[in-house]
């Protein structure tokens, strides 16, 4: 597969009062700006206020409308690896790539039932669509929130929209050493989230873990198909309403590695 150019990226641009923290944002924009897959780099201001997927959405449809963008945290660097998103999202795809937070893997989780292993986001930094081409969807969801891109997934499966994370031959580089944060734990996101497959580009599987935290004590889960009709997805979250299917080991491939039965 070859890579596609003339892809639009879009990121947020604000100051951050902590020096370390906007070396690292500087240090992003300075590597994005010389990505050859890169037609344009459209910064939006950040500083105003937290723009939420839907706003973004929108700004993409009005000013790139047909064209494949990248939305990105604004401390994710690329390489030209991005450019093998660009044919996925032209299919009405929605990719949502896993970050690397270093050189050993791209930050997932798996699963073992059995004696098969599946292998799932830890959550997503980068999200790449053709503007003005997805579905409608609740996407008012504040970027930089926790579980935010996961929540946002889940309901654009609801709508129909296959999202995968070929993130496996996509490397997306997140520049965070200085662990200056603007949110706190508390205002994450609740209710049903996915994370898609992790995979690479050539063997792509449209599968997702759906996560219910909508409990106070215990959360549930299962293993579905993303199909492409919100009518079957909705059938499946109907038959797997108890959601019992993955409960018997949990494996973090963030480093560092750690093993932690549940």
């Amino acid at each position: 597969m070859n890579p596609t150019s003339g892809m639009i990226l879009i990121q947020q641009r604000y100051a951050s009062s902590h020096r370390e923290r906007q070396a690292e944002l500087d240090r992003v924009r300075q590597i994005n700006s010389g990505i050859a897959a890169f037609e344009t780099v459209h910064l939006v201001d950040g500083a105003a206020k937290r723009w939420t997927f839907a706003d973004l959405f929108r700004e993409a449809a009005e000013r790139f409308a047909g064209r494949v963008c990248v939305l990105a945290n604004s401390d994710i660097a690329f390489d030209e690896s991005i450019g093998l998103a660009g044919p996925l999202a032209e299919r009405g795809m929605l990719v949502a790539l896993s970050r690397w937070d270093d050189a050993a893997a791209p930050s997932m989780e798996g699963r073992v039932a059995g004696e098969q292993w599946h292998f799932f986001s830890h959550s997503q930094d980068v999200w790449v669509f053709a503007a003005g081409g997805l579905p409608a969807f609740d996407a008012d969801l504040q970027l930089g929130l926790p579980q935010c891109e996961s929540r946002l997934a889940y309901s654009a499966a609801t709508a129909g929209v296959v999202v995968v994370n070929p993130a496996l031959s996509i490397r997306t580089t997140h520049h965070h050493a200085s662990a200056v944060r603007s949110w706190r734990k508390q205002e994450g996101y609740r209710g049903a989230l996915l994370f898609p497959r992790l995979t690479t580009i050539e063997g792509l599987d449209p599968e997702a873990l759906v996560v219910d935290r909508s409990r106070k004590l215990r959360k549930v889960e299962a293993v579905l198909r993303l199909t492409g009709s919100p009518a079957e997805f909705q059938d499946q979250i109907v038959k797997n309403s108890r959601m019992t299917g993955f409960r018997t080991l949990k494996i973090g491939l963030r480093s560092p590695f750690y093993l932690r039965k549940r």
